[in-house]
């Protein structure tokens, strides 16, 4: 199981069911120079970002699984300073505002996968390529935050919400090798997501690339439990409200992280400490725009998986 991802390099057999959970956390303390000639100081403060993402997995047979999958979360925004701002303030994604509407609904994922390898439990390759749709929740942006009036003056905005409002297509292939000597799980996925159409209000969505890597070591260590190192690398493109570039919104992000593994009777569970780095975007650490900014991002996650004592006898052979 890659650290993160409680459904990955799991295939199911016929009538299999499996229920997982992966629970995020991610914090940023960013700042930025004055953008705003009306605002003559810098902006700084913090985005926490938290999210329970629930899942169930079913064997349709031996060859096809099916996945669905609902984000759950709130993220809020803490200002650091006295003074008001059009473009900040302290709020949270739950609440509505001006060009916001509120709410803890993140994206839904339906995925088909077909497992063109799968050694089950045993020693082997898993090969696996999937496809889906995610449909957003109502809970998104509704009018661009970087409009203006005809004075060339910003309108009163929030910048994030739980989900981008946007359909979108979904592909994934993952490749994974389990064997009895040291590191016993490795391997890897690629994933892209790719925007349908703009949603109602002119919003164009980003597609999404991302290539992970993991190396699982069994538990001969001080620590006396398994113990996961990985990398994620990921790209968004930019994206465009009502036909024009989202400023900021391409970015690069390569994060390692180490992840630690806990198997019980009940479930096996896996904490994930990642340190995403944000290269070329607008938080990066060293800045990534005309003026200068900067922004620290932690994140950790925590991850369950239960195959449950049950078969779907109609779907068992």
């Amino acid at each position: 199981m890659p650290v993160g991802n409680s459904d990955q390099g799991v295939g199911l057999g016929a009538g299999d069911v499996m229920v997982s959970s992966d629970m995020f956390y991610q914090f940023i303390d960013w700042r930025h120079d004055q953008i705003d000639p009306n605002e003559p100081f810098d902006h700084k403060g913090t985005l926490a970002t938290s999210l329970i993402v629930p899942k169930i997995t079913i064997g349709l047979s031996d060859w096809w699984n099916i996945s669905f999958q609902q984000v759950l979360g709130d993220r809020h925004m803490g200002w650091d300073l006295p003074d008001s701002s059009t473009h900040h303030r302290p709020e949270h994604s739950h609440s509505n505002f001006l060009n916001a509407v509120g709410g803890y609904l993140g994206d839904s994922r339906l995925m088909l996968r077909y497992l063109a390898l799968n050694t089950g439990r045993g020693v082997g390759s898993r090969l696996f390529i999937g496809f889906g749709v995610a449909i957003p929740s109502k809970n998104t942006l509704t009018k661009s935050p970087f409009d203006k009036d005809e004075e060339e003056n910003y309108f009163e905005h929030r910048h994030f919400a739980m989900t981008d409002g946007v359909h979108k297509g979904q592909f994934e292939l993952q490749y994974y090798y389990k064997k009895i000597t040291n590191p016993v799980f490795l391997g890897g996925t690629v994933k892209i997501a790719e925007p349908l159409y703009d949603n109602k209000y002119g919003f164009s969505g980003s597609r999404l690339s991302e290539f992970s890597l993991s190396l699982l070591f069994n538990k001969k260590n001080p620590l006396k439990v398994p113990i996961s190192t990985n990398i994620v690398i990921s790209h968004e493109a930019e994206a465009f409200w009502n036909g024009n570039p989202a400023p900021n919104s391409e970015n690069t992000i390569i994060t390692p992280g180490v992840g630690f593994f806990f198997s019980s009777d009940f479930a096996t569970l896996t904490l994930n400490i990642q340190k995403p780095y944000y290269l070329n975007s607008a938080i990066s650490e060293e800045g990534g725009t005309d003026y200068h900014e900067e922004a620290h991002v932690w994140q950790v996650s925590l991850s369950m998986r239960k195959m449950l004592d049950y078969t779907i006898p109609w779907l068992y052979w």
